[in-house]
């Protein structure tokens, strides 16, 4: 434990340095997705002072009418970074101390990776900063400020580490078993020996649930991420197809997938509800798979080695790079108990890379498989794991490898990252008091503004009606029919109003753009309640009926869906019955 944290802290130190630009008030946070993450940060956090316990609309986004990413994308970096207010009222500083904590946890899960499939601690630091130092890493922090795509580097490795443990340790300890039962003779050292394997089964049941972990925080950060990574795995598991004759394999593969379904239920369900009840822009062809993007962002050989002026940095690394290269002299030294998982990653690094690559015609992908939006966002894969193999070629080329060398790589790869300053802003554009409490949408907003990003959220019917978002009033419109209302209130996603006098069946539009979850009560002069029925009308917007002669109180509020609803409660059961069942299994296993 005592060298686990001096590790600990060379991660810490490491994390610190590569920061320090980011600290810099005057570093501009708001080039490409900042803008977004900072002005989402604030309408979460204004909805949950609204009163929302899963926010799910940002009332004032959009004119006031509210707009959704919380249905849509990646929840963790929506709530997780306000956890930072309590000590800060900044939002910008929040999303930079999230960012510093991303970076962090992603050399620690390498670390804990490395150390626990090598059982070599001093690899495990040097693979920890290699991947902290990885430049396309530093792309995400200083040049994309792709904040979702920063958080799935922490969970990349915790989902391999996971499938290594499924294959690996229950061979292992199937060895163990194997060897020990040939030893042992006596029907009493039988009994605890059999007594001790169960233990360890026990343990090893839990190691692999490490697979869960790492794949929900994965499809809650980054669900392109999370689709590739599952693409990887399976290839993995082809790879290591003769091991799923063991059946306890192909039951931790079960329960890791049932749980991880489970527990992203509450994001998954509700997005699939919106997809199969309603046309939004995200779900258009073309829309998120723009095939004249991916072509222009392509990278080019020499973008692997050199970073221009004013460019995102590709690079692989040279430390990196010479790491890999020391597989001609390790090869025959790799530990056999990992040897397969090495021979994966080389070749899978390797692979993402021409991926990545102007050559490689990803274009004439199928549809689904262009929702990586950007070649390049296989380099994520690449510095993962090319940084694993490096780390391990480094520790078995050394001789008596300690953690001096591991300071002089690690100085090296640092130094060699300077240059990648050049590229980044120190001039903003923007201040959080110029969001708060929204953009508005207008005539010189454009296309892309914050907090609705490419307005890809929107219904369909709403983002071919921008002209009558940009013009309409934040009221309650008596869009066919006859209708008085009065007395209207509104305050984020509640509102209410009468309606004195209906002369025949009338459409009301509401001032709020339509997502399922709204829902409508008229309470009559009689005292009676009904709930109407809302649809989406011509413009987007949450509509209703209400018949001849009717009338009396509306009230319309965002209450979520039924099986939104239903969803959290099954992700919230799920999640408290594993943590107790893995009480009960610490419990009794310290017992025994």
């Amino acid at each position: 434990m005592k060298n686990r944290i001096k590790d600990y802290l060379v991660l810490l130190f490491i994390s610190i340095i590569l920061v320090i630009p980011l600290m810099n008030s005057n570093f501009d946070l708001y080039k490409d997705d900042g803008i977004q993450h900072v002005a989402r940060l604030m309408g979460v956090y204004q909805s949950i002072e609204e009163g929302q316990l899963f926010p799910v609309i940002m009332s004032n986004f959009c004119n006031g009418f509210g707009y959704s990413w919380n249905l849509f994308y990646s929840p963790f970096t929506a709530y997780v970074p306000l956890l930072f207010h309590l000590f800060t009222d900044s939002f910008e500083l929040i999303l930079k101390l999230f960012m510093w904590l991303l970076i962090l946890a992603s050399g620690i899960t390498m670390y804990e990776f490395t150390r626990k499939v090598t059982k070599n601690r001093l690899a495990g630091v040097l693979a920890g900063c290699l991947y902290m130092l990885a430049p396309y890493h530093l792309t995400d922090v200083y040049m994309r400020i792709a904040v979702s795509e920063l958080a799935s580097f922490v969970f990349v490795p915790i989902v391999f580490q996971g499938m290594y443990n499924i294959f690996h340790s229950f061979e292992q300890n199937k060895d163990e078993e194997d060897i020990n039962r040939n030893i042992l003779q006596d029907t009493k050292e039988n009994l605890n020996f059999n007594k001790s394997s169960e233990k360890r089964g026990e343990k090893l049941y839990t190691k692999s649930l490490v697979l869960t972990l790492g794949a929900v925080g994965l499809v809650l950060s980054h669900i392109v991420i999370a689709m590739y990574t599952a693409i990887i795995c399976f290839i993995y598991v082809l790879v290591n197809v003769k091991k799923l004759k063991d059946t306890k394999i192909l039951k931790m593969l079960g329960i890791n997938i049932l749980l991880i379904l489970l527990l992203c239920s509450f994001y998954l369900v509700p997005m699939l509800e919106h997809y199969f009840s309603t046309d939004y822009e995200v779900f258009q062809a073309g829309r998120m798979e723009r095939t004249e993007e991916l072509i222009r962002n392509k990278v080019d050989f020499i973008d692997l080695l050199y970073t221009g002026q004013d460019e995102m940095s590709f690079e692989i690394g040279l430390v990196t790079i010479i790491g890999v290269v020391l597989t001609l002299l390790t090869y025959k030294k790799i530990g056999k108990e990992y040897k397969t998982i090495y021979w994966f990653s080389l070749i899978t690094g390797m692979a993402c890379i021409i991926l990545s690559l102007r050559i490689f015609p990803f274009e004439k992908m199928p549809a689904i498989l262009k929702m990586i939006q950007f070649t390049f966002r296989f380099l994520e894969f690449s510095s993962f794991f090319l940084a694993w193999v490096a780390a391990i070629n480094y520790a078995l080329t050394i001789k008596n490898f300690r953690m001096r060398d591991v300071f002089v790589l690690t100085l090296i790869a640092t130094l060699l990252i300077v240059p990648l300053k050049k590229n980044y802003d120190t001039e903003k554009e923007w201040t959080e008091d110029k969001l708060w409490p929204a953009v508005s949408v207008n005539e010189n907003t454009g296309r892309v503004h914050a907090g609705c990003a490419t307005f890809e959220y929107l219904p369909s019917k709403a983002f071919a009606n921008l002209d009558y978002i940009k013009q309409r009033e934040n009221t309650a419109i008596v869009i066919s029919g006859k209708a008085t209302i009065e007395n209207e209130e509104k305050q984020g996603t509640n509102m209410q109003f009468a309606i004195t006098e209906t002369e025949e069946t009338a459409t009301i539009e509401l001032p709020y753009i339509y997502y399922l979850g709204y829902k409508v009560t008229l309470q009559a002069e009689d005292g009676s309640t009904k709930e109407l029925p809302t649809f989406e009308s011509d413009n987007g917007f949450v509509a209703f009926e209400i018949a001849e002669s009717e009338k009396g109180q509306v009230t319309a509020n965002y209450t979520g869906t039924t099986l939104m609803q239903i969803t959290y409660i099954v992700s919230g059961v799920t999640l408290l019955g594993i943590v107790i069942v893995l009480l009960i299994l610490k419990i009794v296993t310290e017992r025994d």
